[in-house]
């Protein structure tokens, strides 16, 4: 990757992160928190305090920052997708005809630990790194969220999801979590 494409992304980055606080407000009245949903299984896996602290938001269409601003055709048509949930910090956006679907509350509360563990910074170069450079499923955040839900889905065994995504994280390069992955 060029310097003036490495510029390119930090600039774009920016654009997201100036995005998520407003976009956050335009919702502040219709957040809940996801323990509100009262999700049959959700709280063995995860902990309350967590359940009630994460923000759940139904809606027609996940909101997506403008990420055709940047030279990354793999972010841009993002934009174009009918996504089926997404994260913001500590809230979850879920499509409404989804939102009784336990699995996708579980892959998009993972994510929230991702961003919680990595920090905002981190957690958006890394998800927009591995989508660069590995796609979007094979992206390192999203490959580890399916392959829990997965889990979640099939295996009726509780687990500390918290402490499984930490550890397997702590393992991950460096390259996974700054603009040098691109290269």
């Amino acid at each position: 990757m060029t310097l003036a494409s490495k510029k390119q992304f930090e600039k774009l980055l920016d654009v997201v992160t100036a995005w998520i606080e407003p976009a956050l407000a335009t919702y502040a009245q219709r957040v809940q928190p996801v323990a509100a949903a009262r999700f049959a299984r959700l709280p063995h896996y995860y902990p309350d305090d967590l359940l009630n602290r994460i923000g759940r938001v139904t809606v027609a269409k996940c909101p997506v920052p403008p990420l055709a601003q940047g030279p990354f055709p793999q972010l841009a048509e993002i934009e174009n997708w009918d996504l089926k949930g997404v994260p913001w910090q500590d809230t979850i956006f879920i499509r409404n005809d989804l939102a009784d679907w336990e699995p996708v509350h579980f892959h998009e509360i993972l994510h929230v630990v991702q961003w919680r563990y990595l920090g905002a910074r981190r957690y958006l170069t890394a998800w927009a790194v591995g989508t660069i450079t590995k796609g979007y499923r094979a992206n390192p955040l999203e490959e580890m969220a399916f392959r829990h839900q997965a889990r979640f889905e099939t295996d009726q065994t509780p687990y500390d999801v918290v402490t499984a995504v930490k550890t397997e994280i702590d393992t991950w390069p460096d390259a996974y979590f700054s603009v040098a992955g691109l290269a």
